[in-house]
């Protein structure tokens, strides 16, 4: 089972916001996505073209419409609704949506869509999103977009294999922090890190 806590690449300049934080609203992302022994079609992976924020930008049904503006709350509602399609994508295998949501060049990014495809294909998902993302702040980067951050508490869950339980996932907590991106009339996610 892919371990998503490992700190996978730097996210670039550490230096400090030139501008205040913004903190996002929850997002309310359905947690009863199927589990990957019923049916895949129904993951929520339908994409739909550019609600006039961008030129045809393919995104995600459920992504939410302060999620698709080019704006600190954007960008913060955006980094949050990845990490929250990450884990539902490692709970249904489906990376379908992750793939739509990061640029190529994020390494961070095509690891985790690799090493849930891998899981996938051994009959490994986890029972559910185990993460609860709190204190999500966006504050401008020096040199392109926003740096996103916020705590993730992961609460105890299992791994299942073929729909047997095959191992145990303890709590945990860390600090996830995003560059997020506005290119090609969307947000992307163009680096990620955890600590």
């Amino acid at each position: 089972m892919a371990v998503l806590t490992g700190g996978l690449a730097a996210c670039g300049d550490d230096s400090e916001p030139q501008e205040s934080t913004t903190t996002a609203s929850p997002i309310d992302r359905s947690t009863d996505s199927p589990s990957s022994s019923e049916s895949s079609s129904s993951s929520g992976s339908e994409t739909s073209s550019g609600d006039g924020s961008g030129d045809d930008a393919e995104l995600p049904d459920d992504l939410p419409p302060e999620a698709r503006e080019n704006t600190k709350e954007g960008a913060a509602a955006f980094g949050e609704y990845y990490y929250d399609a990450m884990a539902d994508a490692d709970h249904t295998g489906d990376t379908s949506d992750l793939r739509l949501l990061a640029l190529d060049t994020c390494s961070p990014c095509k690891q985790a869509v690799t090493d849930i495809e891998a899981d996938a294909k051994k009959g490994q998902t986890r029972s559910e999103n185990p993460n609860t993302l709190t204190k999500v702040q966006a504050s401008e980067r020096p040199d392109s977009g926003y740096k996103v951050s916020m705590n993730v508490d992961v609460k105890p869950h299992h791994v299942y294999e073929n729909g047997e339980i095959v191992s145990d996932v303890e709590a945990t907590n860390y600090t996830l922090t995003e560059h997020v991106t506005w290119q090609d009339g969307k947000w992307q996610i163009s680096d990620w890190v955890i600590s």
